[in-house]
């Protein structure tokens, strides 16, 4: 027996629908970009480190590829202050360990001079323009029995220019854990108070100008004469740079990446679209095929049952059930999926209408056939392309009435969709703030619908004799 005889009768005929397919330029158009999100959504974890609700910079920062458009003037990134090194000055025994970027362990002792030891990190701030905010830690946890007591302070030196305290000397002593207050961070009121009274400034500009210069973020221990055996464990010592661009679609009003909003709501928004209408379609069959083969009361009442759901507003109706029963992500798939039948019940029966007068479905009966026989084997082949056209058709009409619910407030407030992104920048003012952050979702829902329409009219040419003739 050949390799091919072996292949699979259905395997063979998937494989010709899929060339038949792909041979039309609509499809292939469609497909790519159904592969497309398809990819997006499933690699999400892969494309970005980050999650939808992660904060990874300032609010509203534009996209970095901006400064190309408009110069780099005015504009700057994220970056940190790096490369921690200790010195200590003469008269002082200083022993570290477990040194890394942010933290390492001291053992400390003066030989009867005193002396202070620098705990410092450098930055070459390489941006015409002043960060958003910034943000400087360090911790410290004193272990010394004998309750000795030194000073620590921090400072922030523009090198060759000016410095500036920004943690007051403090006397530490004994076994606790001290930090910097008020907290070192630019949003701070009681910080910017500090260096800038009734200024419309904030600390991020005053400290960093908007021009390349090398910065040091220095922690310094002052120790007396005579102190012995203070061990310091110093960790989180760093200062973090929040420019005002950021990735490739910026950030919204929280500083959430859009870009890995986009990715993740792919995933949500596929799943809405192909669920509920996953749903719809078994619900509309079901009821086509029996009103249209059962005929006569059940015709009479399912069919008067669907014509009184069809004069009911859709979008309505989904608003009150969404605000009566809740707004979870599963509700609206049900609701989208149970009330998107009607009209695909309605093509199905006066198909199924035509299809029971036929001779040979005459045939099966009187060869003693049962209604369900009838149904599945020469029915519901004859009506496949039905649900395969109304699928492609019905999914985009899913996922634009789910992103209608959320840009009206009335989405899942836990879920990122794209819908969800739409309404958080309407209601943040992020229309016209953000333009970036309406358009990459605006778009999406857009080429998503494009790829379902284009494989529906490509499907309906390919199962549609007379299309195929007149084209």
């Amino acid at each position: 027996m050949s390799q091919t005889s072996r292949v699979p009768f259905w395997v063979v005929r998937l494989r010709k629908f899929a060339v038949a397919l792909l041979s039309n330029r609509l499809a292939a158009v469609g497909v790519f970009l159904l592969a497309l999100f398809v990819v997006m959504a499933t690699a999400a974890p892969l494309l970005t480190p980050y999650t939808p609700g992660s904060q990874v910079s300032g609010a509203f920062n534009a996209p970095t590829w901006i400064t190309a458009v408009k110069g780099p003037a005015g504009y700057s990134q994220n970056i940190q202050f790096a490369s921690l090194t200790v010195n200590s000055s003469a008269g002082l025994t200083v022993s570290q360990s477990n040194q890394t970027a942010q933290s390492v362990d001291l053992q400390l002792s003066s030989q009867g001079q005193g002396g202070t030891i620098n705990l410092a990190e450098t930055l070459l701030y390489p941006y015409q323009g002043a960060p958003k905010n910034f943000v400087g830690s360090a911790t410290l946890v004193v272990s010394d029995p004998q309750n000795q007591s030194f000073t620590v302070a921090a400072f922030l030196e523009r090198v060759g220019e000016k410095t500036w305290v920004v943690w007051d000397p403090t006397v530490v002593n004994g076994t606790r854990l001290y930090s910097p207050r008020p907290e070192i961070r630019s949003d701070s009121l009681s910080f910017n108070q500090k260096f800038l009274r009734d200024s419309p400034f904030t600390t991020a500009q005053y400290f960093f100008a908007p021009r390349p210069a090398t910065y040091h973020y220095t922690l310094q221990i002052t120790l007396p004469p005579a102190i012995t055996n203070v061990h310091i464990t110093v960790s989180k010592f760093s200062m973090v740079l929040l420019g005002n661009t950021w990735g490739i679609f910026g950030t919204d009003d929280q500083g959430h990446d859009i870009f890995t909003q986009l990715v993740y709501g792919a995933r949500l928004s596929l799943e809405v679209g192909l669920i509920a209408t996953g749903i719809g379609i078994g619900v509309g069959l079901l009821v086509g095929l029996m009103a249209g083969y059962l005929g006569k009361v059940v015709d009479e009442v399912l069919m008067r049952f669907t014509d009184m759901l069809l004069v009911i507003p859709g979008l309505p109706l989904l608003i009150v059930l969404v605000a009566t029963v809740g707004s979870n992500l599963i509700y609206i798939i049900l609701y989208l999926g149970f009330f998107g039948w009607m009209g695909f019940a309605r093509v199905v029966r006066s198909q199924v209408l035509s299809l029971r007068e036929r001779p040979f479905i005459e045939a099966a009966k009187a060869s003693g056939a049962g209604t369900g026989y009838i149904t599945v084997r020469h029915i519901f082949p004859n009506i496949v392309s039905l649900t395969y056209v109304s699928l492609a058709l019905s999914v985009p009409a899913a996922i634009v009435s789910e992103a209608a619910l959320s840009f009206l407030g009335l989405g899942d407030p836990t879920v990122v969709t794209w819908g969800s992104m739409l309404g958080n920048a309407q209601a943040a003012g992020g229309a016209s703030l953000a333009w970036w952050w309406i358009i990459p979702p605006g778009i999406s829902i857009a080429l998503i619908s494009l790829s379902f329409i284009l494989l529906g009219y490509a499907m309906d040419e390919l199962f549609n004799p007379r299309l195929r003739r007149r084209r």
